[in-house]
């Protein structure tokens, strides 16, 4: 018979080899939860970059203004132009500068952004549309801005364009044109004198009843909701024929009418004093 192999105890490990590995255990443990930490962190990230398009080293738009990619592929384009005078023009293109892109002739709900970001004024875009356009399209859209704005470094803020059945937000840096202190101050002249003079159908009494500050500056802390679908009897705001908005109320002709953001008060006011027999009773403006 051979020799029987001696049976060796177990032996503990050794006091310095059990630490290192604890150590290596606690090491990898900890490693593979940072790396999960970081993948679920990174991932929101990449979603919030996309999401967040801002410019994209686009070259100058045809119409000098700055360029941004309304969309996450680069397939849609625009361009804001701010020009003397208050006007901001938004231009629309496909995924080339050269090829204008139009897009349903609705009033674009928007809003510029000045002076450190602490000033914020409702832009209402309507439809401008070029000769190039289909019926009921348009590849141009038309502000215009208070005053108060027309100075410095901007941003375009639009809210919601629809392009092919999908609604898009974005935002274009921009800045004003110059301009001196003498037409700044005839700017601001011009409109004071909207709202503080009566004429045509906005009345000494509406002078006293709204008080003589303009609506830019009255709702300056106010953001519109922008509400296109208004419901069967709804009221409508007499320009824009969008859901009016209780806060933004003006009185004219001595009746209460309500409007969807302030830059459409300027226009009716106007409109009051300039082409009175366009103004109609406030029960006029609801939603069929």
């Amino acid at each position: 018979m051979g020799k029987r192999k001696g049976h060796r105890p177990n032996r503990p490990p050794a006091p310095r080899r059990g630490r290192w590995r604890t150590v290596s255990i606690v090491l990898t443990m900890v490693t593979g939860v940072g790396v999960v930490m970081a993948l679920n962190l990174a991932s929101p990230w990449r979603r919030a970059a996309n999401v967040d398009l801002g410019p994209h080293d686009h070259p100058q738009g045809p119409h000098g203004g700055a360029v941004v990619a309304v969309d996450r592929d680069n397939r849609f384009h625009a361009e804001a132009v701010f020009e003397p005078g208050g006007w901001v023009r938004l231009y629309t293109f496909g995924q080339e500068l050269t090829e204008a892109r139009p897009v349903a002739a609705r009033t674009v709900c928007a809003a510029v952004r000045g002076h450190g970001g602490e000033d914020e004024y409702a832009v209402m875009l309507r439809p401008e549309p070029q000769e190039s356009d289909p019926a009921g399209t348009a590849s141009r859209f038309l502000g215009r801005l208070p005053p108060s704005m027309r100075r410095g470094h901007l941003k375009l803020v639009v809210w919601s364009l629809p392009v092919e059945g999908e609604r898009f937000r974005f935002e274009i840096d921009s800045a004003y044109p110059e301009l001196d202190a003498a037409t700044v101050a005839r700017e601001e002249a011009e409109e004071a004198a909207l709202y503080s003079t009566p004429g045509g159908k906005y009345l000494e009494k509406d002078v006293r009843a709204n008080g003589p500050t303009p609506a830019s500056r009255k709702y300056r802390s106010e953001r519109p909701a922008h509400d296109d679908r208004p419901a069967p009897g709804d009221r409508v705001c007499p320009v824009t024929r969008s859901r009016a908005d209780v806060r933004f109320v003006w009185v004219i002709g001595g009746k209460e009418y309500r409007f969807c953001c302030p830059p459409c008060i300027d226009e009716f006011v106007t409109t009051a004093k300039e082409r009175p027999d366009g103004v109609r009773e406030p029960e006029f403006y609801r939603h069929p």
